[in-house]
């Protein structure tokens, strides 16, 4: 990704699109391409009103590597609803919320376009995140009343998560691993706890059920690279490429639901989406 910082010189004035054109030097439609994809930001907030005339505001421009593809969420990908939430399959490689460069190539944006056509008046937000290379499911409000109660359920961790992850064959002296250890993110330091199973040995490669007891960023990739042998694809704690897959797949949920008072388990069981093949 590229950043441009743009600031007109005092008493300037001109049109946003003109601005992106000239200094970021790109052509017509790509500069209203960068608007409308949520890449420009005056003054700290997304625009994408092409017409905007500039002044005084500092005008930043995240220039993505590849182009942004809006997401449209295929329904079949959403594995419960009910009056009151969702929870959907988001696929490797999709961003779960916006980013500086766009607000329109993720899991959250695809939500809301599924609201919009279902007429319902609220704009969501993801309860709980996954990163960008691994898949799984997604919880998603319907109301705010709702978002906070959801949002309460995993603070509290009443929310019982299991994932599959897959890595080489590698020197295996258990079966089962309680991982309790310090992460760090971003100058902040958390107890996190994971606990590990070893499920599977095909086509040397290794399977395990990982059972979060805490829910850090990067903690299941972390816990990997440091204790065990690094996710298959993982290229930020492993040698991989950024195309590889990385097969990390949370695909289980369990908890008591926040107005009916059931326990609710639910799971994605496709196989082929966490297989390794020849």
């Amino acid at each position: 990704m590229k950043r441009y910082y743009i600031q007109l010189k005092k008493g300037g004035k001109n049109s946003l699109l003109y601005i992106i054109k000239d200094h970021v030097k790109v052509n017509n439609e790509l500069a209203k391409k960068l608007i409308e994809q949520g890449s420009v930001w005056v003054n700290k907030v997304r625009t994408k009103d092409i017409n905007f005339v500039v002044t005084d505001q500092l005008i930043t421009v995240y220039y993505p590597e590849k182009p942004v593809n809006e997401y449209t969420l295929d329904e079949k990908n959403i594995i419960y609803e009910d009056d009151y939430f969702i929870i959907a399959y988001k696929e490797p490689g999709l961003n779960t919320c916006q980013t500086p460069m766009s607000d329109l190539d993720c899991m959250t944006h695809g939500i809301l376009k599924y609201y919009m056509s279902k007429k319902i008046k609220y704009e969501p937000s993801a309860i709980n995140r996954l990163d960008m290379p691994a898949q799984g499911l997604l919880f998603f409000a319907k109301s705010k009343s709702m978002e906070t109660a959801l949002h309460n359920l995993f603070k509290q961790r009443n929310v019982r998560k299991l994932y599959t992850a897959v890595t080489p064959k590698f020197e295996l002296e258990k079966n089962e691993f309680l991982i309790k250890d310090t992460l760090e993110w971003k100058g902040k330091y958390q107890e996190a706890a994971s606990y590990i199973k070893f499920i599977k040995e095909e086509n040397n490669y290794f399977y395990f059920t990982v059972y979060p007891l805490t829910g850090r960023t990067h903690q299941i990739r972390k816990h990997f690279a440091n204790y065990l042998k690094p996710i298959w694809g993982d290229c930020l704690y492993g040698k991989y490429k950024t195309s590889d897959e990385m097969k990390l797949f949370c695909w289980y949920y369990k908890f008591r639901h926040p107005v009916t008072g059931e326990i609710k388990e639910v799971m994605h069981l496709d196989k082929n989406r966490i297989c390794m093949k020849d």
